[in-house]
């Protein structure tokens, strides 16, 4: 568990700092979604075409942000591969060099 906590470390120190070479994305550079909210809900005292026009104009911003999202997570995806095996690549490698040190503490 410890091995992994650090692996997160250097990935978090890692990713933080921009690589040599490279500008540091502007802040503002985030993907945000672009859907127009419904207003107000209507309540009770508004008349069927009022409900009716938030009603739709709820399900288009419902739709939108789904489709947002799911065009965000696939953008994600490779960099959650990469992730996953460079976290799987560490681990292993980690547990051998510490099972080549165990045997070198042992012939001692």
């Amino acid at each position: 568990m410890t091995s992994l906590r650090l692996l997160c470390l250097l990935l978090v120190g890692m990713f933080a700092t921009p690589a040599f070479g490279q500008a540091a994305a502007p802040p503002d550079a985030v993907a945000k979604p672009t859907c127009t909210k419904p207003g107000e809900f209507p309540g009770t005292l508004a008349t069927d075409r009022q409900r009716q026009t938030w009603q739709k104009e709820y399900t288009a911003y419902s739709e939108c942000m789904k489709k947002f999202i799911s065009e965000q997570k696939a953008l994600a995806e490779p960099y959650l591969k990469a992730y996953n095996a460079a976290i799987d690549e560490y681990n292993e490698n980690i547990k051998v060099y510490n099972e080549q040190i165990e045997k070198a503490r042992a012939a001692k």
